[in-house]
Formats: C-alpha cells, sequence, structure tokens
C-alpha cells in the first residue's frame, strides 16, 4: 500500500491509494517504522493519491507533529488537484510545505 524509498537521509513514501480510514494507521505505522531507524526527514509523494478523507488528514497532522518532536519535518509533493483542494478548504496546507515534484522536495532539505 506505501511505497518507501531512501534518499540520502530523506525517506520518500508514496501511498498507492487514497490517504481514508481504510489505510490512516497504515500510514502512521509506516512512518513510524522509518522513525526508528532514525528518518526524521520524509517527503510524501501524493502523486497516486487520488483522495483524502478526514482521517487521512488526521495523520498527516498526526506524523508532522510526530517527526517535529524528533526535529523533522515531512514535506508534501506530487499533489494532485483534489487533494489539494482539501488541503486548502481544510488549512491542513499551511501545515506543511509543498512541492512540485518528489525531487524538489527532497532537494529542499539541503537548502
Amino acid at each position: 500500500m506505501f511505497q518507501v524509498e531512501s534518499r540520502g537521509a530523506v525517506d520518500v513514501v508514496k501511498p498507492l491509494a487514497p490517504l481514508s480510514h481504510e489505510n490512516a494507521a497504515d500510514f502512521l505505522e509506516t512512518i513510524e517504522s522509518r522513525l526508528s531507524k532514525g528518518q526524521p526527514m520524509v517527503v510524501l509523494d501524493m502523486s497516486e493519491v487520488a483522495l483524502i478523507d478526514s482521517a487521512g488528514l488526521d495523520s498527516l497532522l498526526d506524523v508532522q507533529e510526530s517527526l517535529q518532536l524528533r526535529g523533522g519535518a515531512m514535506k508534501l509533493a506530487a499533489i494532485p488537484q483534489l487533494c489539494k483542494e482539501v488541503l486548502r478548504i481544510t488549512g491542513v496546507d499551511q501545515r506543511f510545505e509543498s512541492h512540485f515534484d518528489t525531487k524538489t522536495a527532497v532537494g529542499s532539505y539541503v537548502q
């Protein structure tokens, strides 16, 4: 359900399904497993996320808080238009740095 790829000190996590109540717990578990390996810098590649619901929004915020407590962050990349609208309407977009693509998002960690 989630592809994870390490690019140096940054993990790129790519959900292959909507971020919804059906997989929010799996999303949190995927990130927590990476944190146990010391990776507090994450890029969430949303290119395959067709929809995000309230549970998905909550999981994004929970992950961001967990990463920030460890001195890291999660940045969003390749956000589909519908998801952009959901993030904007709910105000969740204000809590994340977002980028056009994963390459740019990964590179932003070294700036």
